[in-house]
């Protein structure tokens, strides 16, 4: 059976909608439209901000005690490394009971709570209009991070656990995969990620600022790193460290020192630790580069721009 006046309904159709679909319609009120997306703009960044809060109020509450923060991280933990298991339930009873004398455990509990306090360092300082702010701040957790160095060093047995909440980027913790965190966090470039690297805090997150500002202050932080990698070489009874320290990294990080001695304007007293560096380290590895350095910073000025050439007189 045909159904001839049918199809050409449908085609006169096709034709209709198509010609519709190539024609403009009325412009959209430009005045009203940029209106309405600054306050969807607004609503956004304030759902964002809201969000943000409530995460770092989390945080907050779960860094009161040793026992809180314990049984945050607990609840992390069910609900990332258990997630989706077919025994979920079984599984993590005998995760809970393996781990229930860590978990009490002093060290855990200060681990977790540094590990928190660093979390929440770094949720503050991404946006930041004024890092400097933070800087006393971030120096404070510095020494309480290292007035654990024992408790850590000695801890029986020694766990991975432990140590990996201060040695592992905060982005990468159980933590952080629960909240999660990570559009939160600021770029590594900027931030140091791990709460346990003293050198790296010190040098992107106070070092940086203070540079900017040309604080004379920064002058102390190369004392603290140097006084800290000593102490926890020491604590380490290693012969070959402690050589290689006092040899190698404590005169590279004198020479670190001394340029910063000029960045804040003290010209006289940084070239000056820089040539007894090179006096008393000639067999150092970046002897070169110092030398370099040096010669830079006392090339008379004469010298670093050539004098126009005399006229030429001979006939």
């Amino acid at each position: 059976m045909k159904f001839p006046r049918l199809v050409g309904i449908g085609v006169f159709l096709s034709i209709s909608l198509l010609r519709a679909q190539q024609q403009d319609v009325a412009a959209p009120n430009t005045e009203s439209v940029l209106k309405e997306i600054d306050g969807l703009e607004q609503k956004q960044k304030q759902g964002k901000a809201s969000e943000k809060n409530t995460i770092i109020k989390q945080i907050q509450s779960a860094s009161a005690s040793g026992p809180t923060a314990a049984n945050f991280y607990t609840q992390a933990v069910e609900d990332v490394q258990f997630k989706g298991k077919k025994d979920k339930v079984e599984a993590f009873i005998a995760w809970k009971k393996a781990h229930s004398d860590l978990l009490r455990s002093r060290e855990m509990q200060a681990a977790l709570l540094l590990h928190f306090k660093y979390l929440l360092l770094s949720l503050q300082r991404k946006g930041m209009e004024k890092p400097e702010t933070q800087t006393p701040a971030v120096m404070a957790y510095v020494n309480e991070l290292v007035s654990y160095d024992d408790l850590f060093a000695n801890q029986k047995p020694p766990t991975d656990e432990t140590r990996s909440l201060l040695d592992k980027p905060v982005g990468q913790s159980v933590i952080a995969q629960w909240l999660p965190l990570g559009e939160w966090l600021p770029a590594d470039a900027t931030w140091e990620s791990q709460p346990g690297n003293v050198p790296g805090i010190l040098e992107k997150n106070i070092r940086s600022v203070m540079r900017e500002k040309k604080d004379p202050q920064l002058i102390q932080t190369w004392d603290l790193e140097m006084n800290v990698e000593a102490a926890r070489i020491t604590a380490g009874h290693s012969e070959h460290k402690a050589d290689q320290f006092n040899t190698v990294n404590r005169p590279r990080l004198q020479f670190k020192q001394a340029q910063d001695m000029i960045l804040i304007g003290q010209p006289n007293r940084g070239l000056t630790a820089m040539i007894a560096l090179v006096r008393q380290n000639p067999w150092h590895p970046d002897f070169g580069i110092w030398v370099a350095r040096i010669r830079e910073l006392v090339k008379p000025a004469s010298a670093q721009t050539s004098p126009p050439a005399a006229p030429d007189t001979a006939q």
